[in-house]
Order: structure tokens, then sequence, then C-alpha cells
């Protein structure tokens, strides 16, 4: 048992991956090689609400003013 990446993508400015924990079952996700927190803790939970925490973090970045 172990951890596996289960989805990966590139942005322009950032890597996001989609990790499942074997021993939980549970996905969480990786930004740029470090663990995604919200409210102090670790983001995790199913992959379907996994990869919408991802297309929230992707949206945020293009909204992203010059």
């Amino acid at each position: 048992m172990g951890t596996l990446v289960v989805h990966s993508e590139d942005s322009p400015e950032h890597r996001y991956t989609i990790c499942l924990e074997e021993e939980s079952d549970s996905y969480f996700l990786i930004v740029d090689g470090k663990p995604y927190w919200e409210d102090g803790k670790l983001f995790e939970g199913s992959f379907d609400d996994v990869n919408d925490k991802l297309q929230e973090l992707r949206a945020a970045e293009n909204l992203k003013t010059f």
C-alpha cells in the first residue's frame, strides 16, 4: 500500500497532481509538489471532490489580472 499519482496536469504557473492514498482510499491534491491545505487541514476526499477543487484553482488562476 502507498500513494499513487492518478492525474497530473500543468498550467502556465503550476503543476497540479491528484494522488490516491491507498490505505485510506482517499484522494488529495498536490500543487507544485506540496499538499494543498484549506482551512488548516489537508484537502482530501473523493476523486470528484479533489478534481472539482483542482478545476476551481485553475479557474481562479485564469482570472488573475496582471
